[in-house]
């Protein structure tokens, strides 16, 4: 970027730059919620991770799916978009896009990749829901009724 009068690096000091993490809300035919459990963290969540430079979040979703549950899923729309100023392990913000990744037909077709995955599961949604950490238990609950009402929730959490 040009160095513009008044407009050089104080101006870029401004600017909002945050973490983007990009995971996929996924469900089987009876409801219930796939959870994972990172090798890397004590914590149950959903599939997902860090976007790498130059990929979309809906790029970086779908390659996460691959990596750590072995699934080519067509992604959906936006369900939940939320920012946290801090998180406690990065210095910078986080945006976190969960993705709806439709519904997978059974475990049978979830191949968790080895060292990344301790464990997966399908959950009733309550069960789910007391069952993820904390870090993803308001998402869950709000993907659970954007899916229902077809609008995405943007929930800034502080």
């Amino acid at each position: 970027m040009p160095n513009v009068e008044g407009q050089g690096p104080a101006r870029i000091d401004r600017i909002a730059v945050s973490g983007t993490v990009a995971a996929a809300f996924i469900t089987d035919p009876e409801d219930r919620v796939l959870l994972v459990k990172p090798a890397s963290r004590d914590e149950w969540g959903f599939t997902g991770g860090w976007v790498d430079r130059g990929e979309s979040p809906h790029e970086g979703c779908a390659r996460e799916i691959k990596e750590e549950i072995g699934l080519d899923l067509r992604l959906g729309g936006l369900l939940v978009l939320d920012w946290l100023t801090d998180t406690g392990y990065v210095a910078e913000p986080l945006t976190f896009y969960l993705f709806d990744a439709g519904v997978v037909d059974g475990p049978h077709l979830v191949s968790p990749r080895a060292g990344e995955i301790e464990a997966f599961g399908f959950f009733a949604p309550e069960q789910a829901i007391a069952r993820c950490g904390e870090f993803n238990r308001r998402r869950l609950g709000l993907a659970l009724e954007a899916r229902r009402s077809g609008r995405t929730a943007y929930q800034p959490f502080a």
